[in-house]
């Protein structure tokens, strides 16, 4: 049977030779125990934080007076040029709504009506959109962006790079580079962006990236195992020896803390077995070359170029 939070608040107060009934030795506990994890998440590319998603390109229609939110997923029309558009979701702060699948040119004033929910409202302007929120959480980290219409792997690059390939932001076509920029204003989650600016609606874009751990344990997860948190089985110690000396060292207990730090980094060590036999037990042979600085020597051959 898998730990429990509760479970792994009580082990650790135990370590620390702390009375596990009372509230603010608990609460210390799963704080330390979150702040482990966090420290842990980025120590390597662990097999479980690999999650795919796909998002659709869309375009943007800039609207006023919507009388609720459109679904995600229906029809709207417009009443007076009578094209329609599939929602891809409504933002309702910025008064946005990202749509695909548009059958023609909406025109300017009229007032669009969602097929399921007869919500309206009234349309003004349309754009391509260039910025996405391709993941509702945090992202510790992104490996790929892939154009699945086109078959094609998206380059990832930097702001700076980003600015010289399109300093107008207004280059229109084909996908061809992603930039990971901020966060979203309203939501806190990572926005990408595009270039090309999409101009197609409708085109599918996989994402494979690592998972942000999950918001801050509280009293109400203690009855949750550590694995729906997140938290692999072989990954559970780690988490306790952790906290426990966190807690020690807050205590200035050290010499038992140093005690949990050996017994953390042994429990790591078998973490990271664990996580290249996940990984097909791969190898990482030596690099076969050495560059610094655009000299590059490469090995087992006499020329060195510059």
């Amino acid at each position: 049977m898998a730990t429990t939070l509760g479970q792994a608040i009580t082990t650790t107060l135990q370590r620390c030779k702390l009375n596990t009934s009372i509230s603010d030795y608990k609460d210390q506990a799963r704080k330390y125990l979150y702040m482990m994890a966090t420290d842990l998440w980025p120590l390597t590319r662990w097999w479980f934080q690999n999650i795919t998603t796909t998002f659709e390109t869309t375009e943007t229609f800039t609207i006023s007076a919507a009388s609720g939110t459109f679904t995600v997923g229906e029809t709207i029309t417009g009443g007076t040029s009578l094209e329609t558009a599939t929602v891809d979701h409504h933002d309702t702060t910025n008064s946005k709504l990202y749509v695909y699948d548009a059958s023609g040119t909406f025109t300017a004033s009229e007032t669009i009506t969602g097929g399921t929910s007869s919500v309206t409202a009234t349309y003004a302007s349309t754009t391509y959109t260039r910025v996405y929120t391709p993941v509702s959480s945090q992202v510790l980290g992104w490996r790929s962006f892939y154009d699945v219409d086109n078959e094609r792997e998206l380059t990832i690059v930097g702001p700076e790079r980003y600015d010289e390939l399109d300093p107008t932001k207004a280059d229109t076509g084909t996908v061809y580079a992603v930039m990971v920029g901020g966060m979203n204003a309203d939501t806190g989650y990572p926005e990408v962006e595009l270039w090309y600016v999409p101009s197609t609606t409708g085109a599918t874009i996989r994402v494979r990236y690592d998972k942000a751990l999950a918001s801050v344990w509280t009293s109400s997860n203690d009855a949750t195992e550590l694995q729906v948190l997140g938290v692999p089985l072989h990954f559970e110690n780690a988490l306790i020896f952790g906290a426990a000396t966190l807690y020690l060292e807050e205590n200035r207990q050290y010499d038992a803390a140093k005690v949990e730090e050996g017994n953390l980094q042994r429990t790591l060590q078998s973490a990271r077995d664990a996580n290249r036999r996940m990984q097909g037990g791969r190898r990482f042979p030596p690099k076969r070359s050495v560059e610094y600085d655009g000299l590059v020597i490469p090995v087992s051959s006499d020329i060195v170029s510059a």
